[in-house]
């Protein structure tokens, strides 16, 4: 697996030219399928128009100077885009508005093997041969595969490295290309804004050299350290804001086509049932027609308020014979019964273990813990348009996967892959929805009955909500065992929650049989703890009722971080030290290890915040608290200290301070807006979130029932940036995970009332 590190290195040519997608990596890997897939890709480059030179597989440059930057990772607002023209910038030597980003095309170059490789069952922080093996095998079977997708916070993660040796070694091939047409040493020559400069003054440009830049063969280059240089490490302004700002970013619900119409869609009103008949009047105006799906029903019109008005007035049949019936409280009655099962339930996967539990002496810390079913409820509702003829389709949506569009897509449409086209705009809001493509495959289908005219459908946020797959409910026995000091001496944590993993294969590939491995996503924030805990055991007991799950920003992460950090709060109370110094001693036992000690820089920070912000007492009647959670979440620690207001039963947080470790910041000014949406997403879901099932029926119809934070309720947000100088981490989704122990912990601080469920909520006045 590529790492990009903060040390320096150097990069082959072979490096390079696999990076840049002018060599494959076949010969890497010997022989059978992987090699034959790989060889495949040997020749790839950019497709270069005229006025154009392609440079590989990531990089084009203009014959008037600028460049372009392919990114396979879709802008869902994570700022990806800014980050890949910094990064080309920075090593072409040019300022980044000469530079542009745009989507990359679907092809297997661009496989993002991180985010499946994050997966795997291994503590990252432990090394031997074995695992370098597995993990070196899984990235050249999945870049043979070709699966382009966003998430799991991989996106910089994947395309940094890439970015920079391409970048860099097109410079040097431009240098050189200016040393032939100067005729001089290309070591006397230096590069100076889009143009290479020799000792007489005399320059040329990189668009006057790039045609011959192109033909020169590369050579090996230094890639030097991810530090702090021209533009890495100050960031620039991102060039999707200012569209943003002004109303003319374009969306997918954006999309507007000639002689497009518009589908308004209904799904059955209990997970799992079906349509039986549906039927609407005659001569409807505006109407064109309707489709009738397997869960569905949808009226397609000339303007979706028309095609809504059709919806009302249809009659519709539905089949609950194979409907859920089963409400919230059934489900978490399920985890409590598994729970309750113990070692004689199954499916059980022990995920992470250490040392004997079982032979622990001392005094017990027992809690339970619990999360409910979470909505995405994404600023732009689902929906996508999609225009299919006899042998074509093409489709408008935002998504997290390009690859799994297009499969999806050919499959509803009854035509080859490649005979499918995907324009891909901004998404409004992605958190993991958008992974799932199921929205795409019912716009096909609907639109199949239109053939050879383009066809919107937009879900409301009615049936958004009613439609997600959902951040599933959890439940958690955590029990330790302390000595004399109060340090835990043994930890069981067991935590009841289906696999996110599973559902997600099986609604993409039917066929496929789940259960076979552990899914060690739903665990995410509890294996592989930070903390010195000798004898351990972390256990999944995988409780599935048919509730469709997804991934959910921070996934795992989510549940367990809260769950964990509670129990660790707990612990320091029931030794009597104050949760900073409780965490130190923790991360001291664990012996000094690389991630304990990036984690004591973010707890002294937390430290030094708190006794320069001494929390204000509250005015009458109102308690104060200030609560602490330290969090590992994809390769990057977050410290955060929240401060809360209690009126009565009213819970509100004032403030909050957060420690980011991501190695090194590319973009701080992004890292900064990244953390504060990641915070007050997590906000909304520990302060509000509850999707709710009653007699299989969604509960929540919009946001009146299941509200998010707001500007006028969302926190004060500091962010402190720590360059560690570790290898990159993932940046999206780390500040979610701690919000909601360190607001609960607060809350504890400042009632001495523990709540160990979300939503928070008081009971007493």
């Amino acid at each position: 697996m590529t790492s990009t590190s903060a040390r320096g290195m150097k990069i082959a040519r072979r490096t390079f030219l696999v990076a840049a997608g002018v060599v494959g990596g076949g010969v890497l890997i010997g022989a059978g399928t992987v090699a034959v897939r790989l060889q495949a890709l040997d020749g790839y480059r950019l497709p270069a128009a005229d006025g154009e030179t392609s440079f590989g597989a990531w990089l084009k440059l203009a014959r008037d100077g600028r460049f372009e930057v392919v990114v396979p990772n879709e802008e869902m607002g994570q700022g990806i885009y800014s980050l890949a023209i910094l990064l080309a910038a920075e090593g072409l030597g040019v300022g980044p508005e000469a530079g542009r980003a745009v989507p990359a095309p679907i092809h297997a170059r661009f496989a993002n093997p991180v985010v499946i490789l994050d997966g795997l069952p291994f503590d990252p922080r432990a090394d031997s041969a074995g695992k370098r093996a597995v993990i070196w095998t899984f990235e050249k079977i999945l870049r043979a595969v070709g699966l382009q997708v966003t998430g799991g916070s991989s996106s910089t993660r994947n395309i940094a490295e890439p970015i920079r040796s391409c970048a860099m070694s097109a410079r040097d091939m431009l240098v050189r290309a200016a040393a032939q047409r100067l005729g001089v040493s290309a070591a006397t020559l230096w590069t100076e804004g889009g143009r290479v400069v020799a000792p007489d003054g005399k320059s040329a440009t990189y668009g006057e050299l790039a045609d011959a830049a192109g033909q020169i063969e590369p050579r090996d280059v230094v890639l030097p350290p991810l530090g702090p240089g021209v533009y890495v490490g100050k960031g620039i302004q991102r060039p999707d804001c200012g569209p943003k700002a002004r109303g003319l970013a374009r969306y997918g619900i954006d999309t507007r086509e000639p002689g497009q119409l518009y589908a308004a869609i209904r799904h059955a009103p209990r997970i799992g049932g079906a349509l039986a008949h549906a039927t609407i009047k005659a001569g409807l105006p505006g109407v064109r027609g309707i489709v009738e799906g397997s869960d569905y029903v949808a009226v397609v019109a000339g303007t979706f308020e028309a095609a809504r008005s059709g919806l009302e007035t249809a009659d519709i049949a539905w089949d609950d014979s194979k409907a859920l019936r089963l409400s919230s409280r059934d489900v978490l009655s399920a985890y409590r019964a598994a729970l309750d099962k113990g070692t004689g339930y199954a499916p059980r996967w022990i995920i992470d273990s250490a040392g004997n539990t079982a032979g622990a002496a001392g005094r017990k810390v027992v809690a339970t813990y619990q999360v409910p079913f979470l909505a995405h409820a994404t600023m732009e509702p689902v929906n996508a348009t999609a225009l299919v003829t006899n042998a074509t389709c093409k489709v408008w949506a935002g998504h997290q996967s390009g690859s799994l569009v297009r499969m999806i897509a050919a499959s509803a449409a009854n035509v080859p892959s490649d005979a499918v086209e995907v324009v891909t705009p901004y998404l409004g809001g992605g958190f993991g929805r958008r992974a799932d493509v199921g929205y795409v495959a019912k716009a096909v289908e609907i639109a199949r009955h239109f053939k050879g005219v383009p066809v919107q459908t937009i879900w409301t946020r009615e049936e958004d909500l009613r439609d997600d797959v959902y951040r599933p409910a959890a439940m958690a026995d955590v029990t330790a065992t302390l000595d004399a000091a109060g340090l835990p001496t043994s930890l069981i944590y067991r935590v009841a929650v289906p696999s996110v993993t599973d559902q997600f294969i099986a609604r993409v590939f039917p066929f496929a049989k789940g259960g076979l491995l552990a899914d060690r996503t739903t665990v995410d924030g509890a294996i592989y703890p930070l903390y010195a805990v000798p004898n351990r055991s972390i256990e999944n007991f995988t409780v599935d009722l048919g509730v469709p799950i997804g991934f959910w920003r921070s996934v795992g992460y989510s549940i367990n971080a809260f769950f964990f950090e509670s129990f660790i709060d707990e612990l320091a109370a029931a030794a009597g030290v104050t949760p900073i110094a409780y965490r130190s001693q923790l991360l001291h036992a664990f012996g000094g290890s690389a991630a304990s000690r990036r984690a004591q820089v973010l707890l002294d920070r937390l430290a030094r915040f708190d006794a320069d912000h001494p929390l204000a007492p509250g005015d009458t009647n109102v308690k104060v608290g200030r609560g602490i959670a330290l969090t590992e979440c994809f390769h990057s620690f977050v410290g955060h200290l929240a401060d809360v207001e209690i009126s009565g039963r009213d819970i509100r947080v004032r403030r909050v301070f957060a420690a980011v470790d991501c190695g090194f910041a590319i973009d701080p000014p992004n890292v900064v807006a990244q953390t504060r949406s990641a915070i007050n997403f997590g906000l909304s879901a520990a302060l509000f979130g509850r999707l709710d099932i009653e007699d299989g029926r969604v509960v929540q119809k919009n946001f009146d029932t299941y509200p998010v934070i707001t500007l006028d309720t969302a926190p004060d947000i500091l962010v402190d940036i720590v360059n560690s100088g570790a290898d990159i981490g993932g940046v999206g989704e780390i500040g979610t995970p701690g919000i909601a122990p360190a607001v609960g912990n607060a809350i504890y601080a400042a009632t001495g009332t523990r709540l160990r469920a979300l939503p928070f909520g008081l009971s007493g006045a």
